[in-house]
């Protein structure tokens, strides 16, 4: 009955913010035929442009997600159950010395979700597509669940009402044609990681599906900035 209730909610929720994106921005999908039907699960490795990215991917499948998120958000007792409602466990979990984040998404994989995992592991706010981190590829050997690729396209730099989106999937990596399994090392995996970012990179900063303002990013994430005063100090000595 909870699990039923929490796929109600979780359809209901979708719905509202649907209405919402594409009545305020102009969101288009390509290459949704690239969705494995042959998996009851996959993971989307994206592009990270903004915090409306897991919202826009979610979008791209009729499917249920989850996703990690920040363990202060679990702190709320009636918040936490709602959001776990809708999929969410969080990254680290200080009452459990035992909880470990792997396993959980291991845990959903298996119960059908789908999952979005941002391999760059911070945001990139000028459209270019950074390095991956190879934990995309270690959850998708330990399951046995392919990758899709997903670019993320802006028009701009700033996102503002009616901004025109683009969410690009493109065919799916699976591990065993990589040679991996559970017990594959991070090494081992590094080509199918190259191999998934190139398609990211490819979909993102070759043949734009429509004009791009390449404007100054307004809001920056945290290692933009860092990197920025890095290269500014550099300059200056």
């Amino acid at each position: 009955m909870i699990k039923f209730l929490g796929k109600l909610l979780y359809l209901f929720v979708v719905l509202l913010v649907r209405i919402a994106m594409f009545f305020y921005y102009s969101i288009r999908f390509e290459g949704r035929e690239n969705i494995p039907k042959d998996s009851d699960a996959v993971i989307f490795a994206s592009n990270h442009r903004s915090y409306l990215d897991p919202v826009v991917v979610v979008l791209a499948a009729p499917h249920m997600f989850c996703f990690a998120a920040k363990e202060p958000l679990f702190k709320t007792p009636v918040f936490a159950q709602l959001i776990r409602a809708l999929g969410a466990f969080p990254t680290t979990w200080a009452k459990d010395p035992d909880y470990n984040m792997l396993d959980e998404a291991i845990k959903h994989l298996k119960n059908k979700r789908y999952m979005t995992i941002f391999p760059e592991g911070t945001r990139h706010t000028d459209g270019k597509v950074g390095k991956g981190k190879s934990g995309m590829c270690v959850l998708s050997a330990k399951s046995g669940v392919p990758i899709v690729p997903v670019g993320i396209i802006f028009d701009s730099n700033n996102l503002h009402f009616r901004s025109k989106i683009c969410v690009r999937l493109g065919k799916p990596f699976y591990p065993e044609d990589y040679g991996l399994t559970e017990e594959s090392n991070p090494l081992q995996m590094r080509q199918m990681k190259d191999d998934v970012m190139n398609a990211i990179r490819t979909m993102v900063e070759e043949n734009p599906p429509f004009h791009i303002i390449h404007d100054e990013p307004k809001k920056k994430s945290s290692r933009e900035k860092a990197r920025e005063a890095r290269e500014k100090a550099s300059k200056e000595a």
